[in-house]
């Protein structure tokens, strides 16, 4: 597979979308999933990722999204856990979505439950902050009532699709 980075060093959001590459993905997008832990979670969307191009290597983005969640829970209230992880093995920047059918208990160090969660993932060599961006545009949108009812009961992917595609990024 070809590296976005295609050896240049620094790869920014705009260079990612001048490569045809979208942060967000109806492909990245799993409504009503019975998925009911963290561990479940991580593991699909990051072996989705690589089936799709997005990772090359699914087990060690797990393991980075799993040592970054040991550190401090992502779980922001809400009914929300914005999981992420920074490494080699992510070719392209991506956003996922999964949400669950039932609400479940995210980390065993907290009792705060999910039931929308947004998994970023970032090429290691990317600008610095690309993934804190990413969590400062979806943590703004995520405080609008509105937004989060929509992704609740929205049953239709493309318009998930559209709206989280309205995220600036």
């Amino acid at each position: 597979m070809k590296r976005c980075s295609e050896n240049l060093g620094v790869i920014s959001v705009e260079k990612v979308q001048e490569n045809g590459r979208s942060v967000i993905t109806n492909d990245l997008i799993f409504l009503d999933s019975d998925l009911d832990n963290q561990d479940e979670v991580v593991e699909h969307i990051v072996e989705v990722a690589e089936f799709i191009g997005y990772v090359d290597d699914s087990e060690t983005l797990y393991q980075a999204v799993k040592k970054r969640e040991q550190e401090v829970s992502t779980a922001i209230g809400y009914d929300i856990a914005i999981p992420h992880g920074k490494n080699e093995t992510v070719l392209h920047p991506f956003i996922a979505f999964v949400r669950t059918n039932k609400a479940f208990q995210w980390a065993t160090t907290n009792e705060e439950k999910v039931r929308l969660i947004f998994l970023i993932g970032v090429p290691k060599n990317s600008e610095e902050t690309m993934h804190l961006k990413f969590i400062s545009q979806l943590s703004k949108k995520l405080l609008d009532e509105a937004f989060r009812e929509k992704l609740l009961n929205e049953t239709d992917k493309n318009k998930i699709y559209e709206q989280l595609s309205s995220i600036e990024i």
